[in-house]
């Protein structure tokens, strides 16, 4: 039984040395972009920031306070001196949430920001994480990469797909790092199994299954308590509300975004992420998708737009599809396996293990393996020391954006064959999208959000 190397942030130990250097994690395709939007600092190029060393003090700012972006900061004050960085300021619109942070890292008032731009303003800050809610993602990293800061932003990438390569095409040309949070991508079973499939060990890779299921029954999925003091004077609304739709203060749809298009594509972007990044790690050689179909019912909870249960099955270039489901409404899932024509593999979903078996055509070819890793499952603190890694060293970080892009396209494509009730096909070279018939199809944009009929339950 083979086991990788203890992690420098591993639960047993978490005062030990700095997290070792991991793999980059996807391939190199360069792409033209057709859609172009000014950001913030009008058509000035990306600063480049400061130069870090090795052993430099990385000076960190966050983006976003609520219930994400304040277990990010509490995970980086954990591992502060490990990681050697410091907590400078905080951003969000809601001044509560702004000052609960500010004092997780002991910032002062002038430390706090409302507006993100002024936050970015600021020389000495070197990186920012992002976990704003999704519609914000695509301008708070594209004003964070033109500033010279390198970039953690939660999953989803961005809400929609143009503001996608937006982002990808700014940050390739742009000398700063930037990491997807899907804390996943971090576990050495994605990255042992990525090393078989280079290997041969399981020939050509036929099809993949996943999923992310829970259930938490009798309460509502993403439905949060409504904070009395979130009033339209201690809340930045329309700020808040960026480019979606321009709605009258309702605090349902600050505190439960989660439920409504406007904001974000429910269990597609938040959930599926955690299986679609890994995944394709898992493949040695992460690719866009060729054709995506998605279904998605409303049958339990009725008090949304968003599924509750959806399905999507992506197809690839190279022939492999990949098969990954989520359900807010029963926590069985599919087990996570990687099926190729000589062996396949099974992924413990608990553990940071991995097994290859052979099939039956090749038993007297090769024997079982099974890697092992001590370290636990979905920790995002490793996440985090990855980035911090990738800016000292400028290395990829595991999750990094040509990983992001691509898993990006088949989530984006998903909701678009859900929504609007197709089959999406995709042209990697000219970044369009067409149905099973040939027509073209304009991929979703929050000027067409109030315009899509909203979903009956069924």
């Amino acid at each position: 039984m083979n086991s990788s190397s203890k992690s420098p942030l591993a639960a047993a130990n978490p005062r030990r040395a700095f997290l070792k250097k991991s793999a980059a994690a996807a391939a190199v395709v360069a792409a033209t972009n057709p859609f172009k939007t000014p950001v913030y600092g009008q058509n000035k190029a990306p600063s480049t920031g400061r130069v870090i060393g090795a052993n430099d003090r990385i000076v960190m700012a966050y983006i976003g306070t609520g219930s994400r972006g304040t277990s990010h900061i509490k995970d980086q004050t954990r591992f502060i001196k490990e990681t050697n960085i410091a907590q400078a300021a905080v951003c969000d619109v809601f001044q509560k949430r702004a000052h609960a942070a500010k004092d997780l890292i002991k910032a002062s008032d002038s430390d706090v920001y409302s507006d993100h731009r002024q936050l970015l303003e600021r020389k000495d800050i070197d990186a920012v994480l992002i976990a704003s809610i999704d519609n914000h993602h695509a301008q708070h990293t594209l004003d964070a990469i033109a500033a010279g800061k390198h970039v953690y932003c939660e999953k989803p990438m961005t809400r929609y797909l143009g503001e996608a390569f937006e982002v990808y095409d700014a940050a390739k040309k742009a000398k700063t790092v930037y990491c997807v949070g899907s804390q996943g991508c971090a576990d050495p079973k994605w990255h042992k199994a990525a090393e078989w499939v280079k290997a041969g060990k399981l020939g050509p890779l036929v099809w993949s299954q996943g999923s992310f299921c829970r259930n938490n029954y009798p309460k509502s999925e993403w439905t949060y308590p409504i904070d009395k003091d979130a009033t339209p004077t201690t809340l930045e609304w329309d700020r808040w509300l960026g480019k979606a739709q321009k709605v009258p203060f309702t605090p349902e749809h600050y505190f439960s975004w989660h439920k409504f298009y406007a904001y974000n594509s429910g269990i597609i972007g938040n959930l599926l992420p955690h299986r679609f990044y890994p995944m394709m790690l898992a493949t040695g050689n992460p690719e866009f998708p060729r054709r995506v179909v998605c279904t998605g019912s409303r049958k339990i909870s009725l008090d949304r737009e968003i599924t509750d249960t959806t399905h999507i099955l992506a197809e690839f270039p190279s022939g492999f599809t990949m098969l990954v489901a989520g359900s807010t409404v029963n926590e069985v899932g599919l087990p996570d396996t990687m099926r190729g024509l000589k062996s396949t593999l099974y992924f413990a979903s608990s553990q940071n293990k991995v097994e290859l078996k052979p099939e039956r055509p090749f038993t007297d070819e090769m024997e079982s393996e099974v890697f092992q890793s001590e370290l636990p499952t979905d920790r995002t603190e490793r996440l985090h020391a990855d980035f911090f890694n990738a800016i000292r060293t400028g290395k990829k970080p595991v999750a990094d954006i040509e990983l992001a892009i691509r898993g990006q396209v088949a989530l984006c494509l998903a909701e678009m064959a859900e929504r609007l009730n197709i089959t999406c096909l995709y042209d990697e070279k000219t970044r369009t999208i067409t149905t099973g018939d040939g027509k073209a199809v304009k991929p979703i944009s929050y000027e067409d959000e109030p315009r899509i009929p909203r979903p009956k339950p069924v």
